[in-house]
């Protein structure tokens, strides 16, 4: 194998030399300290790989990559800077990968050996619409990402997904080394191992893809999901790559360990991801009784009976932080703020943020609520609260509903409105509406730097019937507008 480097300065070119020649012998390496000569050596020689530091990037050195690109030549990026511009010059040229200073060894000796493996083996040829052949897989990462030009061959696009990404690159050694007939490209994406390969028979691709699951799952523990979309329309490789990642999502309602065929493209079923205000007044009253059975049943039927075609599972994870959202009231109301139970909220957050598959979600919210519930109830046989106390529950339960104020309160404690108004200002230090603002504004707080939606529905989910008002009291108590504090901009 014949490689070529241009570094940042000769001892560090030398260091690669010797990194490179220690590690992997025969290995033909010339070192060039000035782009003119490097170029033209390039040209005149052919090497099987380039080595290029990108941290002196110039206009000449896009028309050397193009260069590249019309010889064909492999090559490697180096770089200090881990920024998008770095990675975006990469892709959109055509890079194998990048590798940031300081340089491991390891790192770069199996980025040589991957490329010398491909180098060797992907030497396949296709034809095109005119009967010439030529290079088997042309095809990129830029031609899945950038590009948008139609292809004059059908293809197949199979996804390779695990719970834990960290078990991809063994996904991809066991591709490179399983025998997948006909003319095929792999892609190492950030959440799954791409394969596009050209179309044959769907039982041909069926017993393909089993027998590489059945040998998965024989050697390794870790789970994994094959999505196969096959596609006939000749369109763009882009619209198909999109169209495979979208197929991608059955994976979070439908599990591991499967393979999922599909040959045609279904919008994702449209869902409201919060709850109305009749849902949030039905688990005011499911957590107040401490009906668990009647909690298990409406999120074993809102969360794990959905069918094809699926919610877009980003608006589920939104539904479920919804119902945790009426959970954390119903902890702060008992002020239940345990180590244990703080630990276990945000195990429960983390799961609905990152868990792959929506029963292993539901699993462990509905186990954390049973937890919770466990411990209401011994601190409600402990002895009566006061009235500072049963006020804040209540606030905390109705604060989201815009009519609900003192008078409303007073009414469901069976007590005088004034007598409230001036115990509750006596014990608590506070008057009750200051405190009906203040866990507005805190709940405001936590949309506006938890989501994306508007200011307008931030208002009314916290209770304020008119935006000018929210904005108002926000400016009052945080010192800042709402949009000002969603931006970090100072106004």
């Amino acid at each position: 194998m014949n490689i070529h480097v241009m570094a940042k300065d000769t001892l560090e070119a030398q260091g690669v030399r010797w990194m490179i020649e220690s590690h992997l012998p025969g290995i033909q390496l010339m070192v060039w300290d000035s782009m003119e000569e490097f170029s033209e050596a390039v040209q005149n020689e052919r090497p099987d790989l380039v080595i290029l530091d990108m941290d002196s990037w110039t206009k000449s050195s896009e028309g050397f990559c193009d260069l590249l690109q019309r010889y064909r030549i492999r090559w490697l990026g180096l770089s200090s800077e881990r920024i998008f511009q770095t990675a975006y010059r990469a892709l959109r040229f055509r890079a194998e990968d990048v590798i940031f200073r300081p340089i491991s060894p390891e790192d770069l000796k199996k980025q040589i050996q991957q490329i010398r493996y491909q180098t060797r083996n992907d030497q396949k040829f296709i034809s095109n619409q005119t009967g010439n052949k030529v290079d088997a897989y042309t095809i990129d990462y830029p031609d899945l990402f950038l590009l948008d030009k139609n292809r004059s061959y059908p293809i197949t696009m199979v996804a390779f997904l695990t719970p834990n990404r960290e078990a991809l690159p063994l996904v991809y050694d066991a591709l490179q080394r399983y025998s997948i007939p006909g003319k095929h490209k792999l892609f190492a994406l950030s959440d799954f191992i791409l394969c596009v390969q050209e179309n044959e028979r769907i039982e041909s691709i069926r017993e393909i893809y089993h027998s590489f699951l059945s040998r998965w799952k024989d050697r390794m523990d870790e789970p994994l999901a094959i999505v196969i979309n096959i596609d006939s329309s000749k369109g763009s490789l882009k619209k198909t790559y999109q169209q495979t990642r979208q197929l991608t999502k059955r994976v979070f309602f439908e599990g591991y360990d499967i393979i999922l065929e599909e040959n045609k493209q279904l919008d994702p079923l449209e869902m409201d991801p919060f709850l109305t205000p009749l849902e949030q007044r039905q688990w005011i009253e499911m957590l107040e009784t401490r009906n668990i059975k009647a909690i298990r049943e409406w999120v074993e039927r809102e969360f794990l009976t959905y069918d094809r075609p699926y919610p877009d599972p980003e608006m589920v994870r939104i539904r479920l932080t919804s119902v945790l959202a009426q959970i954390r009231r119903h902890m702060k109301a008992y002020n239940l703020q345990s180590l244990s139970l703080e630990a276990s909220y945000h195990e429960v957050f983390k799961q609905i943020v990152h868990q792959s598959v929506i029963y292993q979600i539901v699993q462990e919210l509905l186990t954390f609520i049973q937890k919770l519930l466990l411990q209401v109830q011994e601190q409600i046989q402990d002895g009566p609260r006061t009235l500072v106390e049963k006020v804040l529950e209540m606030i905390e339960s109705n604060y989201w509903d815009a009519g609900w104020n003192l008078s409303a309160c007073a009414e469901g404690l069976r007590m005088n409105k004034s007598t409230l108004s001036r115990r509750f200002s006596a014990e608590s230090g506070q008057t009750f509406r200051t405190h009906l603002h203040q866990v507005r504004i805190r709940e405001a707080k936590r949309l506006l730097q938890e989501t994306d939606i508007s200011l307008d529905e931030v208002a009314r989910l916290i209770g304020y019937a008119h935006q000018t008002y929210f904005n108002a009291k926000f400016k009052q108590y945080v010192g800042s507008t709402p949009l000002a504090f969603r931006t970090g901009v100072k106004r």
